[in-house]
């Protein structure tokens, strides 16, 4: 009796790290694609607040959206859920120096990217809500925050 203990003891463990180490490189994975979404995205912010051209929120993407909404600071996890209508896990409170942009296909988020103001400020549109479409924006060139470029001048 004393060994089969330890036989389920040793299998509760190798089932516990086994999951943990699941959980662990899959977060990993995501980690990886939101640093070069963040990279794409802030060299395409610098070189459109070059030229002065609007730019295609889907030239810097490589995966499937339909939808980008956009959380500025301020905005609370629990409003995130809700306007996403969704219990979204990785709803959370957006601070001062952020803003997230959440993108979505049928309703399921795919990215999510806590990306600084100070790289490309989101946080002055008019709506917060673009089709893939809708989703393109204009970087001035005096460093003022970005514009949906229907808005802009």
């Amino acid at each position: 009796m004393r060994g089969h203990r330890n036989w389920a003891g040793t299998s509760v463990i190798a089932v516990t790290l086994w999951l943990a180490c699941g959980v662990a490189m899959s977060g990993c994975g995501r980690g990886k694609e939101r640093a070069a979404l963040a990279t794409k995205l802030e060299q395409r912010i610098r070189s459109a607040a070059k030229t002065g051209e609007a730019f295609h929120l889907s030239e810097v993407t490589d995966f499937d959206w339909d939808t980008l909404r956009v959380f500025t600071p301020y905005v609370v996890a629990e409003e995130v859920r809700q306007s996403l209508g969704n219990d979204w896990s990785g709803a959370r409170d957006i601070y001062e120096s952020e803003c997230l942009l959440v993108f979505v296909k049928e309703g399921r988020v795919v990215m999510d990217l806590e990306y600084p103001r100070m790289k490309g400020d989101f946080s002055a549109m008019k709506k917060y809500r673009f089709s893939r479409d809708e989703a393109r924006f204009a970087a001035p060139k005096d460093g003022r925050p970005l514009t949906h470029a229907v808005d802009s001048p």
